[in-house]
């Protein structure tokens, strides 16, 4: 694996790509068009989907914010449906890394549930659940919009539009609880009152400083910025490890959305349009010159494909095509099984109905009781909050060569020279692993893996036993209890109440075992590993951990 790390911190990878799977065969193809970018909204798994195009998903590198950095590598669990990635491309079209790339985060100070709108650091947020010319709106620790609060904590990830009257907002295809104490703030919006010899700006009416340590750069570019490339007027997206409310934040990074003259190389853009004057508009933030292209109206939600301009910073259309709503795919194991009601896809939940259609790959009608755990199948499915609906399943006898597939199980024979080991899944099968050269771990390191760790493993299935992992995530839980009865659950935890024995989570409520050990500031909008057992119609948790990969 070669590639740049610059000074921000931030690897954006050249070439390789070192393994050839990722979906292509369930997902509609790895998306094509030479070295370049990539940016828009997770629409399903199986490959990597953006916008209803599919990448392959076994990338060298994935990076997402921590609370100390504005990136750090991670695992591609990390990637959730609804997120925006920034993806960067080979000659072949081929994601070399990929970063996932919140617009906000911060409390919330305003809600309408009626309006679907609230606020967050000064930004409308607006939420969509019924436009079919935008994505939907998916929610990760809450039920739907009805649930948000006045003052919680939340990421939101989202697209930058305007409205009639000149106002900025974003557009959310994500918004996910997180905890109440968290440290860091996201601030996306306008640039103004930009002063770099008094190392202060404004965006949405916050005041923000910066200093020497503060990382400037293009989500487009390889390259750092110089202060003197930022103008009043440009898209940027502000990442500081200062706590929402303190005046002014101080920048960790500030990342400018605006291409800018030497940049070049192929684009495909997803977005809402605005500030459209003839043939030029923006995009994102980007400008960009539709002149081949019809006509597109301020507030339109486009996906476009483009060549860098290098002269003057502006994207030439090569085509552009306006959003359709298409159904969520996903496709991989069934890793978290609760019922064939209630189940896990790549870290979605998925629920089933009387309209659900299910058959098996040969076309065959196949019955509820195909689904089972660690089961291959293919989804396609409308997202119902923080759910998909499943509008039909395919059920596959095995996983296909080359495909994603995702388990979680017990690791024995150990070879760290040799990068293998067994799995011993919960069901007492086992998988052969080889880590691939460009393997990640979330929530541990390669020191924590060990004969005896519980982990979960996404992988290209070489064959139906022999698993190529390119992602390994710890799940903390001290001697679990992995009786033929155990169910695995993982996902942000909500509806608790200190002290409090109950909890939500990924739709299902959970009820706290006897003696059960809490995590230290166990709440609402933490990331969680469970081990659980069905009690009747009721689930018991018998362990529970916080986990940071998620």
């Amino acid at each position: 694996m070669s590639g740049i790390l610059n000074k921000r911190g931030l690897l954006f990878l050249i070439p390789l790509l070192s393994s050839c799977g990722g979906g292509t065969q369930l997902a509609g193809g790895v998306g094509t068009g030479g070295t370049g970018v990539v940016t828009g909204t997770v629409t399903g798994f199986g490959s990597l989907v953006m916008d209803g195009i599919a990448y392959n998903s076994a990338t060298p590198r994935y990076d997402a914010e921590s609370t100390t950095q504005p990136s750090v590598s991670v695992t591609a669990m990390k990637v959730p449906l609804g997120g925006q990635l920034n993806i960067q491309t080979d000659a072949q079209g081929n994601p070399t890394s990929v970063w996932i790339n919140p617009a906000l985060v911060g409390v919330v100070t305003s809600v309408n549930p009626t309006s679907g709108t609230l606020v967050v650091n000064g930004m409308e947020v607006v939420v969509n659940s019924t436009t079919s010319s935008l994505p939907n709106t998916f929610f990760i620790g809450y039920a739907g919009m009805g649930a948000i609060q006045l003052n919680d904590m939340v990421q939101v990830h989202g697209v930058p539009g305007t409205s009639s009257s000149g106002i900025p907002f974003v557009q959310a295809t994500l918004i996910k609880l997180m905890p109440s104490n968290l440290s860091i703030t996201r601030v996306s919006g306008a640039l103004t009152q930009w002063n770099p010899s008094q190392h202060t700006f404004t965006v949405n009416g916050i005041p923000f400083s910066f200093n020497a340590s503060t990382q400037f750069f293009s989500p487009f570019s390889n390259q750092t910025l110089g202060t003197g490339a930022l103008k009043n007027g440009q898209w940027v997206n502000i990442w500081s490890q200062t706590p929402s409310g303190t005046t002014p934040l101080v920048a960790g990074s500030v990342q400018v959305s605006t291409l800018l003259p030497g940049m070049n190389g192929n684009i495909t853009l997803s977005g809402l349009v605005s500030a459209v004057q003839g043939n030029q508009f923006q995009v994102d933030g980007v400008l960009v010159n539709g002149i081949h292209q019809g006509g597109v109206t301020a507030g339109q939600y486009v996906t476009l494909k483009g060549v860098i301009d290098s002269t003057t910073g502006e994207v030439s259309v090569q085509t552009l095509n306006p959003y359709i709503q298409t159904p969520a795919t996903l496709s991989g194991t069934i890793s978290e099984f609760v019922s064939t009601g209630n189940f896990v896809i790549r870290g979605t939940p998925i629920i089933t109905n009387s309209g659900t259609v299910l058959t098996f790959a040969n076309g065959a009608s196949a019955p509820l009781s195909a689904l089972q755990k660690n089961g291959y199948i293919a989804v396609q499915g409308t997202l119902q909050g923080n759910m998909v609906l499943a509008s039909s399943i395919t059920v596959y006898p095995g996983p296909p060569a080359n495909e994603v597939v995702d388990y979680l199980g017990k690791v024995s024979q150990y070879n760290p020279s040799q990068g293998t080991f067994t799995l011993t899944l919960l069901s007492g099968s086992s998988q052969q692993v080889t880590l691939s050269t460009s393997a990640s771990f979330g929530n541990g390191t390669v020191a924590n893996l060990v004969n005896g760790a519980l982990v979960e493993v996404e992988a290209t299935a070489l064959s139906p036993q022999t698993l190529s992992a390119y992602g390994v995530s710890f799940w903390n839980i001290t001697n679990p209890n992995l009786s033929s009865g155990t169910l695995e659950i993982s996902g942000v935890l909500y509806n608790y109440s200190a002290g409090g024995s109950s909890f939500n989570l990924n739709g299902l409520p959970l009820t706290l075992g006897s003696g059960v050990s809490l995590p230290s500031g166990f709440g609402n909008g933490d990331n969680i590993d469970v081990l659980m057992t069905p009690s009747g119609s009721q689930y018991q948790v018998d362990a529970v951990a916080r986990d940071d990969s998620n």
